[in-house]
């Protein structure tokens, strides 16, 4: 009797450490135990240490987040009429080449329905739009949208600032409506505004009130896009860095269920401190994410994904510039480590990040700071920056979320 209870026991145990080294569903473990009745005790127990040892001295890589590149897929550099140009489809091939998993395209509701008579799949933007989603589809990878700036007739007597909230967050429906209705079972999802934190993005220089509208017009975006398919996740609109402060006034303005996926883009205010900097507290390091985490649980959305909907390192020469915010690194092996690092430690430490989206794979340097050229992944040719090689060998030697 014994013997029987003793050996029960060591199988049981056996197929627990097979469960826990991916062998199957617990009936399959018995199933398998059940077929060798004559093994010894002896040899169950060999086979039990052996299995716990090499489960310890070879430990799975935790998962990092899916791998996203922002794309600007929607601006005229990469058009010729309605037709993608030689430069887009060089980028795409080079963002699938370097497995990138997750793009990110931004879509202006100022050029989607410049009228407020209903928005069309058959207006040019908006064939764009299907045929850019199509391309990057057929490459293998998945998009998401943000749908930001908002047009004239949506804001009357506001000036000419396309960034602005609608002075009706009702009058976005319809175009969220036909965003999810037509293009919703293609895309990963549909994010609400970008930046809705910064005076910049929103039009709105009192911080109080700014999150208001904000909130408005995501419970309005999120009501109008469950209506055209009901199945369409509604990402938070990113925030400037780790910003807090923002989303939890957020929630106490109303925003728990106008979202499905909380989204931070968590630049770091100083882009010269490594990812895991905690030399000052608050949204200008990724280390403020336990902040993020916190607000969501004591909202009861703890079980809700993140998303890095954007974010990233620049590369430049900070020579006479004493803004710590502009300051840039050295080089692109630099830029690309910390991007690296950067989703190692949403790996080792915030299992929430199921995506981290890198800003961005090119934009022209016409018109625009060093700054806001440094981050570009590519060059106008196709050439391959090493930031991109880099996260490409992450995602070669890395599980991904």
């Amino acid at each position: 009797m014994k013997r029987t209870i003793l050996v029960a026991a060591v199988m049981a145990v056996a197929g627990l450490v097979w469960l826990a080294i991916g062998g199957g569903t617990a009936q399959a473990a018995t199933t398998a135990l059940a077929a060798k009745p004559t093994e010894t005790s002896a040899k169950k127990k060999k086979k039990v240490a052996a299995a716990a040892v090499a489960t310890t001295a070879t430990p799975a890589a935790a998962a990092v987040p899916a791998l996203g590149v922002q794309m600007h897929a929607m601006w005229e550099m990469y058009w010729n009429g309605q037709t993608p140009n030689a430069m887009f489809e060089k980028h795409l091939n080079a963002l699938a080449a370097n497995k990138v998993q997750v793009v990110r395209v931004d879509m202006g509701w100022s050029a989607s329905q410049p009228t407020p008579a209903a928005p069309s799949v058959d207006s040019w933007h908006n064939k764009r739009l299907s045929i850019a989603i199509d391309r990057i589809r057929a490459k293998g990878m998945k998009v998401f949208i943000t749908a930001h700036q908002s047009p004239d007739w949506s804001r009357p007597g506001t000036g000419s600032n396309l960034m602005q909230f609608p002075t009706d967050p009702n009058s976005i429906k319809p175009w969220m409506t036909f965003l999810a209705k037509n293009y919703g079972s293609r895309i990963a999802g549909i994010e609400v505004w970008n930046e809705p934190n910064l005076v910049e993005f929103t039009g709105v220089a009192d911080p109080a009130l700014r999150v208001k509208k904000f909130v408005a017009v995501l419970k309005a975006s999120y009501a109008a896009i469950k209506a055209g398919n009901k199945s369409v996740p509604v990402i938070f609109g990113g925030t400037a860095q780790t910003d807090d402060v923002f989303i939890k006034q957020a929630y106490a303005d109303g925003a728990k269920g106008a979202f499905d996926i909380m989204a931070v883009h968590p630049y770091q205010g100083n882009q010269t401190k490594a990812p895991e900097s905690t030399d000052i507290v608050g949204k200008s390091r990724i280390t403020n994410m336990p902040a993020i985490i916190a607000a969501m649980k004591a909202n009861g959305d703890q079980a809700k994904p993140i998303w890095w909907t954007e974010f990233g390192t620049s590369v430049h020469s900070n020579a006479g510039i004493t803004q710590p915010w502009l300051f840039g690194v050295a080089s692109d092996a630099i830029a690309g480590d910390y991007m690296v690092r950067s989703f190692k430690l949403a790996a080792a430490r915030y299992p929430q990040v199921k995506v981290g989206t890198i800003y961005t794979a090119y934009r022209p340097s016409a018109g625009i700071s060093a700054h806001q050229y440094g981050y570009r992944l590519l060059d106008a040719d196709g050439t391959v920056h090493a930031q991109l090689t880099m996260l490409k060998k992450m995602r070669d030697t890395t599980p991904s979320r």
